[in-house]
């Protein structure tokens, strides 16, 4: 019998302090792309000591980042993230209840890749995760698989 090659499971690290938020974004995740390997932290601390944990094998390949935490906030996990050799290339969208300008430019200027408001109805939450993945992880085949490359 010939052994298949391991099946790869894109991973994902989402930063959300508030559990329902958390919820529904893991929830609707799992909905898209049941395959997904999905970490969570609750503030920038417990983000950095996960990605402290992973070797450049298992790091992930998106980070979700809300603003607000307590203890270290998304800003400053921006920062770190985009100053820190080991991490900068990682794609990190910020999802927040913010919709301040301020707040869209300092995630630009700070590497996030993008910045999305977090939706009120899960079905606009499912839409927005959705497009996020095609996004940073590229389109899925029939029967959960990422489309080859071409």
């Amino acid at each position: 019998m010939i052994a298949e090659p391991p099946t790869r499971h894109a991973r994902i690290l989402i930063a959300e302090d508030d559990p329902d938020d958390l919820f529904l974004m893991q929830r609707a995740l799992q909905q898209l792309r049941p395959d997904l390997r999905l970490a969570a932290a609750r503030d920038g601390i417990e983000l950095f000591d996960y990605l402290c944990r992973c070797s450049a094998d298992t790091l992930p390949q998106l980070i979700v980042v809300d603003l607000n935490m307590p203890l270290m906030d998304g800003r400053e996990v921006l920062c770190k993230l985009h100053g820190d050799a080991r991490y900068a290339a990682l794609p990190v969208v910020v999802m927040s209840t913010s919709v301040e300008p301020e707040d869209f430019r300092y995630a630009q200027a700070h590497g996030a890749r993008e910045m999305l408001s977090k939706p009120e109805v899960f079905t606009d939450m499912v839409l927005r995760l959705g497009r996020l993945l095609e996004t940073h992880l590229g389109p899925q085949a029939p029967g959960g698989l990422p489309c080859p490359s071409r």
